[in-house]
């Protein structure tokens, strides 16, 4: 069971092992683009490569197909970010149990959001770990887990790639335990829990009167999606423009005054565009105008002029 384009490694390792898929239970297609027209998920294009049976309930959890479910009687049920909740009833189902792929080091980051908050909150560790499914999200007995650094300018969308290949390798790794009867699970520590709620189009909202490594573990986390997001104020101009802040770097170098407000354009110079932030600036690198593609500021500002003691405001 799964949806996103990270839980495609895992299914591609798992369709070629010795275990035997008997369905890819994945979510309904969806409006995509423009567009607007219905697109399969990412596990369901890698599940008709493979050429298997696929099944897209829109609720997992209706009778019939939970009996469809008790029919092909698994061995175990594997979820990686699949997106719907499990009832008592499915986790019942297989002979072993129903288990988990999660991007985050349980018990920190339950939820929906593990790699983005990861980074917002300025992890500088993290890892992915296999549990084992209970009616409470994310809570289960951990299996086993799998450790990395977080890069210093790593997106999240850079992070997931990584932790996708990584949760591949630890779900073969623990069927294999369990299939060998070396298993081992361990609860967790609740006094250490977290919850990483899925993100909204608001929370990419950038503070300028924040501290810089707060600005930046913000740009990181909420890229690509929903995107860090600023609005452009000309100086002395009433209007203001959306822009999306791709990609920034830290700075120690550049001498500011401190009398500017943070998110005024200190200046305009051959790395990026400095902004001022509460207790320095920051180097914005990259930026997608709104309705744009991701440009390098150099070929941003080719066809849009930016000056000193311009605004970026929230």
């Amino acid at each position: 069971m799964g949806t996103p384009g990270f839980a495609v490694p895992s299914l591609r390792l798992l369709a070629k092992s010795a275990h035997r898929v008997l369905a890819v239970i994945t979510q309904p297609d969806r409006p995509k683009g423009r567009s607007k027209v219905p697109s399969p998920s990412p596990v369901k294009e890698e599940a008709i490569t493979s050429g298997l049976k696929i099944m897209q309930p829109v609720n997992v959890n209706n009778e019939e197909v939970v009996k469809q479910l008790r029919d092909l009687s698994p061995d175990c049920i594997v979820v990686v970010a699949f997106g719907q909740f499990l009832s008592r009833t499915i986790l019942r189902i297989p002979q072993y149990q129903c288990i988990n792929i999660h991007a985050s080091l349980l018990p920190k980051y339950r939820g929906a959001a593990p790699i983005n908050h990861a980074i917002i909150q300025g992890e500088t560790i993290t890892g992915v770990t296999s549990l084992v499914m209970t009616p409470k999200m994310d809570a289960g007995d951990i299996i086993a887990q799998k450790e990395t650094s977080v890069f210093p300018n790593e997106t999240a969308g850079e992070l997931e790639k990584r932790l996708a290949s990584m949760g591949a390798e630890l779900l073969m790794e623990t069927l294999s335990l369990m299939e060998a009867g070396k298993a081992t699970y361990a609860q967790q520590d609740e006094t250490q829990v977290s919850f990483a709620p899925k993100l909204t189009k608001e929370d990419g909202l950038i503070v300028w009167t924040q501290e810089t490594r707060k600005i930046h573990n913000k740009i990181r986390g909420v890229t690509p999606s929903p995107g860090a997001y600023t609005y452009y104020v000309k100086n002395g101009s009433p209007e203001r423009q959306r822009i999306i802040i791709a990609r920034a770097q830290v700075h120690n170098g550049l001498k500011i005054k401190t009398s500017l407000k943070p998110g005024t354009v200190a200046e305009v110079g051959p790395c990026g565009i400095h902004v001022v932030t509460f207790d320095g600036f920051i180097c914005v690198t990259q930026i997608k105008p709104e309705g744009g593609r991701v440009m390098d500021v150099q070929e941003y500002l080719r066809g849009n002029k930016m000056e000193p003691h311009d605004m970026f405001v929230s």
